[in-house]
């Protein structure tokens, strides 16, 4: 489950599609969640649910790899942080799914880069330009034209996505400290675990009788979580992550689609006009990635 070294020796065009699938993927997790909110289940029994199935997915990869030995992490608090980064990211995603539209909480969480951004530089010391900060700023004015603070179309649990998009920054900041040393797996079982063990320790509080509806609901969540993990690693196989960080913004089309063929949800043309700044300034910093890594990957080694 991890990538190897050259992107560039494999397929492009099947690395977008595998990145289309991730998303598609992470989508129905999402829907799954809010039809288990709907059925009455609190966001940390769903979550909760969802890692014990993933734990039995993922069991066979660890043993084919080796067993605990192969999973075994040379940051191991790093590990646990962005494992309750995000757990605490899932549980308020899910919690902002008992009230808002779908396509809503994914709308507003692509805010994270911009968080990614910030903390990069307080924690990292990365350096800003003043075209990044123009459009982290921009960025998350369409973040407010979604949310509207102040305003009778506010909701308060639309601030459940801006916690979902801060935890999952600090999730995304260990992930630059840890990669470079433990593997996809073995932050994938360190994740899962981690949010297990955390989950646990709340679960009583939120507990329901379970239907057999709800457990299959919730095993196809755990399947779901590590298949779109498993889709994003095998793009990355075949196409560099420049190449395919644009694809990200597709999971709005399918909140969209499934909220509206599920719910009847369908966002009002604020929340489009917030998405759409969101998206575009996303994909601003993106191009100036991507142009100012150019020069120094054509330097010799």
């Amino acid at each position: 489950m991890t990538p190897p070294p050259h992107p560039q020796d494999g397929n492009p065009m099947r690395g977008i599609l595998l990145m289309l699938a991730a998303f598609v993927t992470f989508s129905c997790m999402d829907t799954t969640a809010k039809l288990l909110g709907g059925m009455g289940y609190e966001a940390v029994f769903i979550i909760w649910g969802r890692l014990i199935f993933q734990v039995a997915v993922l069991a066979p990869f660890v043993l084919k790899h080796g067993g605990p030995r192969a999973v075994a992490s040379r940051h191991p608090r790093l590990q646990v942080i962005r494992g309750l980064s995000m757990l605490g990211a899932g549980v308020s995603f899910v919690t902002g799914l008992h009230f808002l539209p779908l396509a809503t909480m994914t709308a507003i969480n692509f805010i994270g880069p911009f968080v990614v951004t910030i903390m990069s530089i307080v924690f990292l010391k990365e350096h800003v330009g003043p075209h990044r900060w123009m459009a982290i700023v921009v960025g998350f004015a369409g973040a407010l034209l979604i949310i509207r603070p102040g305003t009778a179309g506010f909701h308060p649990a639309s601030l459940f996505a801006v916690v979902t998009a801060c935890c999952w920054s600090v999730a995304m900041i260990t992930t630059r400290q840890i990669r470079p040393d433990d593997s996809t797996l073995t932050t994938l079982v360190w994740t899962v675990l981690t949010g297990l063990a955390g989950s646990s320790l709340l679960v009583s509080m939120f507990w329901k009788p379970v239907s057999w509806e709800a457990i299959g609901l919730l095993a196809f969540m755990g399947v779901g979580a590590t298949l779109g993990q498993l889709f994003m690693v095998k793009a990355l196989n075949h196409a560099g992550a420049s190449m395919l960080a644009p694809f990200a913004y597709s999971q709005i089309i399918w909140a969209t689609l499934l909220g509206f063929a599920i719910w009847g949800e369908f966002p009002d043309h604020w929340t489009w006009f917030g998405a759409a700044i969101i998206v575009a300034c996303g994909l601003y910093v993106w191009h100036r990635e991507r142009r100012l890594a150019a020069p120094r990957l054509k330097q010799p080694a």
